[in-house]
Formats: C-alpha cells, structure tokens, sequence
C-alpha cells in the first residue's frame, strides 16, 4: 500500500476534529488532490471523505457510549458545528438518534472494531439476538461461506454480518453468529436482495477486554443476492489493516431500541438533541 495512503490515514486519525478538506489532505502527501482522491479510493475502499465520516461517526459513537458529555459538547470533539447537522447525519446514518444510541440494549450487543478499541458481545448474546430479530418483511435468501480462521488462534467466537456499505453504521440486515476453528463452514439466512457487503469479526476464546485484538474479514466489493441465485462468500479471518475503517454496528433491533433515563451528568441530553 502506498505510503501516501497510511500517511492520510494517520493524519485522519489523529485530526479528525478539526475542519479536514480534501485538499488539505492532498497537500499532507505532497500529491494532486485529484491523483491523491484516486489512490486513496483504490486502497481502501471508498473515498477520502467517506473515510472521514467513518472515524467521526466512530468516535460519536464511542463517546456516546463510554462518556457522560451532552450531545452538543461530542459535535464539538467530532469535527461538526452544528448540533442538528450531526444530529441528522447521524441518525439517518444509524437508524437511531444520538439520544436513543445510549440504550444499554446498544451498548450491549455492540461489535467495534479500531486500531484502540474492539468490542465483541458474548457468544450467547449474539445467538440471543439473532434468534429474537424479527423476520424480514421481504422476500430473502441465504449466503453461505467458509471462514479460514488460523489455526495456532484456537476457538473463536465469531459474528458475520450483511450489511448495505462497505463501512457501515447501522445494524446489519442479516447476521450470524457462531463459534469457529480453522476452516469453519457458516450460513446466514434472512438476507434481502439486493448488493451487500459481508463482515466478519471474531474474538479468540479467552480474550478478553476493550484492547485485546480481535480478527476480521470483509468482501472487497458487493456481493449480490437475486432469486435463484447460490451466493457463496469465503473469508479469511486476519487481524484488522492498518488503514480499514473503523467499525461500530450495534446487532440490537434499532426499531425497539428505547432511550435510557438520563444518569448524572446526563441532565441537558434530551434538551440538547431536540
């Protein structure tokens, strides 16, 4: 990968609260926006700018969870100005609004993936979930695969997700969740037609923590479901690249997600977002 690449990244990474043009970020690697737009799409997987909400929308995401500030004081940390801008962006982006995101069926059955942050939810959890999400009100199909989890890993739980985006920010539109060891074959049913991309995320048995690494696996590009159609998607589960977006999808049923009661430090909340 070019070094330009991981060089934009870090520089996203790390300023991503500050005002960031594309611009800005073609000059940091001495390139031609248009030439640097270009590798940069190739390398990743989507564009500069995309890559830029991915890392705000993650850290919204993780400060509304782990921190007691007011909405309005996290559009300030994440980069926006405007607390009805972010407010709009993010719950046409999650499906829930900031406030309804602190649900602790949210944070429950979060799955987050970073270079500083991973979350997985118990085995048992994740089954749970996926045994209670209603069915589609669509007609569906199935996606079958194999994961190649390395064997010197051992036991993995391990959650695969269909989603609409190669980053996505919502909830998946159908998952598994399963435990894994070496070459493991997995089924996911209930997925509608249409283009998707496939993620995997998994967490070796006995590893534990907000720090300990976990593996992941994405299909580069969409992957299609039709009728009729046999779609088979094989994943070779590795550690997280280096320049990969972070993620941060909840398997919780968005449509029932209900706002917790606001805690200390939690007063203004619902005020700030309405």
């Amino acid at each position: 990968m070019e070094k330009s690449v991981r060089q934009a990244v870090a520089f996203i990474r790390s300023r991503y609260d500050e005002p960031i043009t594309l611009s800005q970020l073609a000059a940091e690697v001495f390139v031609s926006p248009y030439h640097f737009s270009r590798i940069f799409s190739r390398a990743v997987g989507m564009t500069p700018g995309r890559y830029l909400t991915a890392v705000r929308l993650f850290a919204a995401k993780r400060m509304l969870l782990t921190t007691d500030l007011t909405v309005s004081d996290i559009v300030c940390s994440v980069g926006y100005n405007s607390v009805g801008t972010f407010t709009s962006r993010f719950t046409r982006a999650v499906g829930v609004s900031p406030t309804q995101y602190r649900s602790p069926a949210v944070s429950r059955l979060l799955v987050a993936v970073s270079h500083d942050f991973s979350r997985l939810p118990a085995l048992g959890e994740m089954i749970e979930a996926r045994r209670r999400r209603p069915d589609s009100p669509v007609s569906g199909t199935t996606i079958t695969g194999v994961l190649d989890v390395p064997e010197s890993v051992g036991h993995s739980d391990v959650m695969v997700g269909v989603f609409r985006e190669a980053a996505p920010q919502g909830s998946p539109v159908a998952f598994e969740a399963l435990s894994a060891h070496g070459r493991t074959e997995y089924t996911v049913s209930g997925v509608p037609y249409g283009s998707h991309h496939v993620i995997a995320v998994a967490r070796p048995r006995g590893s534990e923590g907000e720090s300990a690494p976990v593996l992941t696996a994405s299909t580069r590009r969409h992957v299609r479901t039709a009728p009729g159609l046999n779609t088979f998607v094989g994943l070779s589960m590795g550690p997280a690249n280096e320049t990969a977006p972070p993620l941060a999808v909840t398997l919780a049923e968005t449509a029932s997600v209900q706002t917790r009661e606001p805690g200390p430090g939690l007063a203004g909340l619902r005020q700030t977002v309405a």
